[in-house]
């Protein structure tokens, strides 16, 4: 793609934004590891190859870059994270599209978080980019991609920007748009939904970093839907996976609370289809918040995805019935106010249904 004028108008906020990111830039001691932690969907990985593709433009020599994940069903602010990164004694951590919170996740290293879900603290003596007050609100991975291409250095990564947009439904934006049209709809589209598989699955710890080599050595979308890597074979195995079990747990019947207007759909399966469950039944229940709840995924837990299409502050509404659990902090509400979720053990999350209306009887996969 041909360098294009840098649309400014769209974001006031991104000078600024652009400023603090530099400033972070320049700092890097010339030694030691960059840890880029991002999150294993396609909105957190394109965030993550975009980065690392503007790092190494800058002279940073590939064999410092270290891409890292949080374990399957966790998040970035827990202390095996925190050992995890601690381990590697890196000058600098990059953390994408995971959250911001007050959790001390790495002492002493230099950190930078780039995110849109609502701020919850911030980490000490961070440096944080949010774009969750802007207008309309970038996905991560568009937010990163502007950012990064102040100097059109990474205006030929705009496809992978354009991806990561389209798989966290982000606003349209001149240069994606552009991308999309070059690459073509169909193989933007058909990459999204197989980068996406990693996370989804039943093996996320071996899919995701396969997806992030796959989606940093492509040259092009059409390349991740047709090349023959082991990794993208891998991924197109998860993603048949992921369809048979979304497939099985569409035919759960919801439950509905008799004091909230929320809508349960409670099964269990290895995959992490509930986002895509909850989200397909956004539409059809329209006067409720959805909640898909999969005992399935993590043993003894229930990891579970909400949305909903009403007037509510999902985060406000999961805060307000979470005051009676204890030992949850981390584990659930988090992200965006229509789309969020978390991981409960089974008896803290009977204790949020019972406190949401539902009988305890009744609270059961079937």
């Amino acid at each position: 793609m041909e360098p294009q004028p840098y649309f400014t108008g769209d974001y006031p906020e991104l000078p600024e934004a652009r400023t603090s990111f530099e400033k972070f830039i320049a700092q890097i001691s010339d030694t030691g590891p960059i840890l880029i932690l991002c999150d294993g969907d396609v909105d957190g990985l394109g965030a993550g190859v975009i980065l690392w593709e503007l790092l190494e433009k800058r002279g940073v020599k590939a064999s410092r870059l270290k891409n890292i994940h949080a374990p399957k069903g966790s998040n970035a602010f827990i202390p095996a994270v925190r050992d995890r990164i601690m381990a590697q004694k890196p000058a600098a951590l990059f953390i994408l599209d995971l959250g911001i919170t007050r959790f001390d996740i790495a002492p002493g290293v230099k950190i930078l978080l780039v995110d849109h879900h609502r701020l919850e603290g911030q980490p000490p003596d961070s440096r944080v980019i949010t774009g969750y007050q802007w207008r309309p609100v970038p996905t991560s991975s568009l937010l990163t991609f502007l950012l990064c291409n102040g100097q059109d250095e990474v205006i030929g990564e705009a496809w992978k920007a354009a991806i990561g947009n389209l798989g966290d439904l982000g606003p349209e934006h001149p240069l994606l748009q552009q991308a999309v049209k070059e690459q073509k709809q169909k193989y933007i589209r058909e990459a999204t939904s197989l980068l996406n598989t990693a996370k989804r699955c039943s093996d996320p710890d071996t899919a995701i970093p396969a997806a992030f080599r796959a989606f940093l050595e492509a040259p092009s979308a059409k390349a991740v839907v047709e090349d023959e890597s082991e990794d993208l074979k891998l991924l197109r195995h998860f993603k048949q996976e992921v369809q048979a079990e979304l497939n099985e747990a569409k035919r759960v019947a919801p439950k509905f609370s008799a004091t909230e207007k929320v809508a349960l759909l409670r099964f269990d399966s290895p995959a992490r289809v509930h986002p895509l469950l909850a989200q397909s039944w956004r539409g059809r229940l329209p006067k409720y918040m959805v909640m898909a709840a999969n005992g399935g995924f993590l043993p003894g837990k229930v990891s579970f995805s909400m949305r909903t299409n009403l007037d509510v502050n999902l985060l406000d509404f999961l805060a307000r019935h979470g005051e009676k659990l204890k030992g949850v902090e981390n584990e659930f509400g988090h992200g965006h106010d229509k789309a969020t979720g978390g991981t409960l053990s089974n008896e803290n999350f009977d204790r949020l249904l019972e406190s949401m209306g539902f009988a305890k009887e009744n609270n059961q996969a079937p």
